[in-house]
């Protein structure tokens, strides 16, 4: 039995408001005896402690919510947080990228923050969404992929889920037929230009995001 030396908290990055979302912390090494974990989800001033690693919650309420794991094995305590934007509705959608990306992934979250960000304003750039409606993470591992959420306008829909759908569905084909004709390009560092693709091509619209198991 080792000492534990890191954990990650693995939780989607949307959620849609009133649904189920699955909560996991991954420990390293995974075999570290008897462990407890403690939780604070979102304004919940009440901890949940469990013995197991993974806990399913949801949000009542729509915005930023911060979920926390404090993880404690033998005599070592260590803890993760991550925040997660809870809407109404949303739609999401897998992106992949030319090959030349992976070269120079280095697999390191504050790589993926920056690349999220460059990836992000050059969709913004290639189609005119607006800043706010738009949400991109790469995702962990190689091939390097990344997912993007559209988020609905509340003021142009009203928040009607209908109007929301309908207003999304049209976004959402802006942005599918930017990334098919390859107009979405950004450049990584002088001389490599990076091609973003929308990936699985058939499945144009992923209602409330069933990619949770690719984040850890």
């Amino acid at each position: 039995v080792g000492q534990l030396e890191y954990i990650h908290l693995s939780a989607p990055f949307v959620a849609v408001r009133n649904k189920e979302v699955n909560l996991t912390a991954v420990l390293w090494p995974s075999q570290v005896g008897t462990v407890t974990y403690i939780w604070w989800i979102g304004n919940n001033t009440e901890p949940v402690i469990t013995l197991e690693g993974s806990i399913a919650c949801t949000f009542s309420r729509e915005g930023i919510n911060t979920v926390t794991v404090q993880v404690s094995a033998g005599n070592t305590i260590l803890q993760d947080r991550k925040t997660i934007a809870v809407h109404e509705y949303f739609q999401s959608h897998l992106l992949a990228f030319s090959s030349n990306l992976d070269d120079h992934n280095p697999d390191v979250a504050e790589w993926r923050l920056d690349v999220s960000r460059v990836i992000k304003n050059s969709l913004i750039q290639a189609t005119g969404v607006r800043e706010d409606q738009l949400l991109v993470t790469v995702l962990p591992g190689l091939p390097t992929a990344a997912e993007f959420f559209l988020l609905p306008d509340k003021q142009l829909t009203e928040g009607k889920p209908e109007k929301s759908s309908a207003h999304l569905d049209q976004l959402s084909e802006v942005l599918l037929s930017a990334l098919n004709q390859n107009l979405v390009q950004f450049t990584l560092r002088p001389g490599v230009q990076v091609t973003v693709y929308a990936a699985h091509l058939s499945a144009a619209t992923q209602r409330h995001s069933e990619s949770e198991h690719r984040y850890k």
